[in-house]
């Protein structure tokens, strides 16, 4: 059983994501809650509570407005909805519900951009999600359109990885039946690091089946662009860390393109640090 977060902003971007989720997930057994946070124009009083009270009204109405629209794209699916309304900026609402006894196990958002996941990710809700709330995070495209996931690509960094880490994309690989393709990007120098990480995931992916693939490049970008690129991944998976692969991937001063086109749905893990 699992709690998935869906954010909202009513768009159709947002109604993309949602339906991303809960197919990937399937009804059964399964409780999908939808968030939209609202709050006051910036440099509102805050005595101004009508405008609070319009815009909590407003939050709720539209909320309810996008759950109905979604169960009619779902036509007969029987799925558990549940409503969400939060005064806040996203990134806070989610950190908050993160601490919270039922909080999710993980949320499911859409992205935009055109160009590469820096555009899509950098500077918006979705990458201040990722980096504080804790919470694994699938950012959807907003061209994805869903299919059973049968080819993943799991970036690897070289670092630590925990098995609770993986829980997540332990599940999705079982229930899709998917081929993990574990990816090592290595400069010149290091290819004696290539058997490393190899024990690590065999150990911790287990039965499922996986592969393990080491390209060279001094970019790690571009190489697992290519990468995902030729194996036709239906989904790619990072791991976030502190001064990790993710935090290289979406560092502003990235010059090149980043790894991925648009139009896989990524996966960021959260490693804890300690």
């Amino acid at each position: 059983m699992a709690h998935i977060l869906i954010p909202t902003d009513f768009s159709s971007n947002a109604l993309n994501a949602a339906l991303y989720a809960i197919h990937l997930h399937g009804a059964e057994g399964n409780t999908f809650s939808v968030l939209n946070s609202y709050m006051l124009p910036r440099g509102a009083a805050s005595t101004m509570w009508s405008i609070d009270d319009m815009l909590a009204k407003e939050s709720h109405d539209g909320t309810q407005a996008f759950v109905q629209k979604l169960r009619e794209e779902l036509g007969d699916m029987n799925v558990q909805i549940n409503v969400l309304c939060e005064h806040g900026d996203l990134p806070n609402v989610i950190t908050m519900l993160a601490s919270e006894p039922d909080a999710p196990n993980l949320v499911v958002m859409g992205t935009q951009g055109a160009t590469g996941l820096k555009e899509v990710l950098m500077g918006s809700n979705t990458a201040d999600v990722i980096k504080h709330s804790g919470l694994p995070v699938i950012a959807v495209p907003q061209d994805a359109r869903y299919k059973t996931p049968k080819r993943i690509l799991l970036a690897d960094d070289g670092g630590p990885v925990q098995k609770e880490t993986l829980s997540v994309l332990l599940d999705i690989a079982r229930w899709s039946h998917a081929e993990i393709m574990i990816v090592r990007v290595l400069k010149e120098d290091d290819g004696t690091e290539e058997s490393s990480s190899s024990a690590l995931y065999d150990n911790l992916l287990g039965a499922i089946p996986h592969s393990h693939h080491y390209v060279s490049g001094e970019n790690v970008n571009t190489a697992l662009h290519d990468m995902a690129d030729q194996s036709d991944a239906d989904l790619v998976v990072v791991v976030h860390r502190q001064r990790g692969l993710f935090e290289q991937l979406f560092h502003r001063s990235t010059s090149t393109k980043l790894a991925m086109h648009t139009h896989i749905p990524m996966l960021v893990l959260q490693q804890s640090q300690g």
